[in-house]
């Protein structure tokens, strides 16, 4: 069998696969929280930001911009949960042996991972945007001169947002493989998940007079979820189910 042919195969597979987990992911419990909650989120963000923005005012030094903040708290949520899901999913799944089904066909192992996270991250995409979406709306309305700036500065802060969450549903997937116990890989999941998030944090305070604070951000979740995931991929390759 020639390479094209093999590839055109496994990206089919992949294909099949990731439209398969995206019609289980998108109408879970989780999933619909994060949509409704998300967008309520950030809504209570802005009314507050606009009701009080004294309560919100930053010394001039501070070196993380509101909307990075309200993005770091709707990253914490959004890839804590979605790192659980993935965690619980892939540990239960793998104890009731539904892999075996999937590996009597030319489907590489590699690929049920990488469907996986694809479907989960695409639901967290959208949900991203919806609730950024609702903000631009209300700033639109409450914020004088709204403009081209303000929203480079959204934009920025959607792009850390997602990196942070791509990071967590990496670790989840780590654990989900490597646990057999539910609750442990749920619990590992969360708190490995917001423990990472203090490592956005502390870099982008320390980093920010050198290098921008949002694509420090974006760097790090490209790196660090490339990196969980190769190690996923490999650990479930060896894992014997």
């Amino acid at each position: 069998m020639s390479y094209s042919l093999s590839y055109k195969i496994q990206m089919k597979n992949l294909s099949l696969l990731y439209f398969d987990e995206l019609k289980g992911y998108y109408k879970s419990k989780v999933m619909i929280i994060l949509w409704i909650g998300l967008p309520i989120l950030v809504l209570l963000f802005r009314l507050l930001i606009f009701l009080a923005p004294e309560a919100l005012n930053m010394p001039s030094t501070f070196p993380i911009p509101i909307s990075s903040l309200v993005g770091f708290i709707i990253s914490s949520i959004g890839g804590a949960l979605s790192a659980v899901m993935l965690s619980t999913t892939i540990t239960s799944e793998m104890n009731k042996h539904i892999y075996d089904l999937f590996l009597v066909r030319p489907v590489k192992r590699h690929l049920l991972i990488l469907s996986k996270y694809l479907a989960v991250f695409t639901c967290l995409i959208l949900a991203t945007f919806i609730a950024y979406t609702i903000g631009v709306i209300f700033d639109i309305f409450t914020i004088e001169n709204f403009g081209i700036d303000e929203i480079y500065d959204i934009l920025k802060s959607i792009g850390s947002t997602l990196a942070i969450m791509s990071t967590s549903c990496s670790i989840g997937i780590i654990f989900g493989i490597a646990l057999s116990s539910v609750a442990a890989s749920a619990i590992l999941s969360m708190y490995v998940g917001n423990q990472l998030l203090s490592v956005f944090i502390v870099g982008a305070v320390f980093l920010s007079g050198e290098m921008d604070v949002f694509f420090f951000q974006i760097l790090l979740g490209m790196l660090l979820t490339s990196l969980f995931l190769v190690i996923s991929m490999l650990a479930f390759k060896k894992k014997q189910l």
